[in-house]
């Protein structure tokens, strides 16, 4: 599953290290649980160029959540979501929230894809796909894949991706793998009259997949991409980045809503006067403008004692991810709005995870500005309303 957004490109590619085993036959399949969710936790380090020149340099984290959903004509329905973060490459600081997408396509236990020609998410489809019987070591195939980048309108690219199972690894993981090697690359012209979009579309992206011949899952994938568009007036943008990526099986959709339920109820327990609800991904709690300095970032002591009883519920937890969202009413600039909703979130956000209530990978932000108000903006009331940080507590 890959991300153009933002002109972001995520490739899944990895490296060998294993020796082939002959005697070991894999059968490889997406063996989805229908009562289990599904993660990919992907961390890329990306060099972005202009004409041979630096212009950013950024670590990205994507994060996908997918509900296996009853199989249907040997399709599995796969809903979720998925949310992409930065942050500067080197840097310690908590990822910024930048997109997140509702997810909402099938997919065969080979790895083909069906998506509505109304989303563009995901936009990496049909790799991998696996063959539908049993694989020796060194045995190769070739699957034709998508790479849909998202422009207006969007660019569809078929590439050709090589496959090889190489055999089977003891030695990374504490159980035996089988490992995958495949690659392809991008040649892909594009006629238009947008001078906007790439007429061009140059690269290639080299991959190693860990598979988990017990849960009968992928598991981990490294991957290396370099990838270059090319504008009509000359102009080349280049994406170079390393990519590590985790997949997992979660605990069992009841459970995580036990755990839900438990979680709510000690942090009411530790204040009554919490604004908490539950939603359908986990626990919200809303933090009034009240718990900030005027036209500032900076809590209150009333803020902090009220982080502080929230981190010591939280820190129980230690399978969670924490999205912290700040708004503001639509009083002032835009730019003075989003500054200080996303400055509002941050601080949030690292009190708590100050006060050790999650590891700082397990926490991100964003500021939304006076984009999205839940009162009336034309009353006094109304726009207190509006200026909030909203905390997002997802029990995986």
């Amino acid at each position: 599953m890959r991300k153009y957004g933002t002109l972001i490109i995520l490739f899944i590619i990895l490296f060998p290290l294993t020796l082939p085993c002959a005697t070991n036959e894999v059968e490889f399949k997406w063996n989805f649980r229908v009562n289990k969710n599904f993660t990919i936790d992907k961390f890329t380090a990306q060099t972005i160029t202009k004409n041979g020149v630096v212009v950013r340099e950024n670590e990205i984290r994507d994060f996908i959540i997918i509900v296996p959903q009853k199989k249907k004509k040997n399709m599995f329905p796969l809903l979720g979501n998925y949310y992409s973060y930065q942050r500067p490459v080197g840097s310690k600081v908590p990822f910024q929230l930048i997109e997140s997408y509702k997810l909402d396509f099938s997919m065969d236990e080979q790895g083909h894809y069906e998506v509505d020609k109304k989303y563009v998410m995901p936009s990496i489809r049909n790799i991998p796909v696996f063959l539908k019987k049993k694989l020796i070591p060194g045995e190769t195939w070739q699957e034709q894949g998508i790479e849909v980048m998202e422009f207006k309108p969007p660019v569809t690219i078929p590439v050709d991706v090589n496959y090889q199972f190489t055999g089977i690894d003891t030695q990374k993981f504490d159980k035996p793998t089988a490992k995958i090697v495949f690659n392809y690359m991008i040649n892909h012209v594009v006629d238009h009259n947008y001078d906007d979009i790439p007429y061009k579309f140059l690269g290639a992206s080299y991959s190693t997949l860990w598979y988990d011949t017990e849960n009968q899952l992928p598991l981990y994938i490294e991957n290396i991409y370099n990838i270059g568009f090319i504008y009509k007036d000359g102009t080349v943008i280049q994406y170079k980045g390393d990519l590590l990526g985790y997949y997992n099986l979660k605990r069992a959709i009841a459970e995580k809503e036990k755990v839900k339920k438990e979680m709510y109820n000690k942090l009411k327990n530790e204040d009554k006067d919490l604004k908490i609800k539950k939603s359908k991904e986990g626990l919200v709690i809303e933090f009034d403008d009240i718990y900030f300095k005027y036209n500032s970032a900076e809590l209150t002591d009333d803020a902090q004692k009220k982080l502080v009883n929230i981190a010591r519920i939280l820190e129980k937890y230690q399978d969670i991810k924490v999205i912290t969202k700040g708004h503001t009413d639509n009083i002032g600039s835009q730019s003075f709005n989003l500054e200080l909703s996303e400055n509002r979130a941050k601080n949030v956000l690292e009190y708590l995870i100050k006060k050790n209530a999650f590891k700082n990978d397990q926490g991100s932000y964003k500021g939304y500005g006076k984009e999205k108000p839940v009162a009336d903006n034309s009353t006094k009331a109304g726009r207190s309303r509006n200026r909030r940080v909203e905390i997002f507590i997802n029990p995986e």
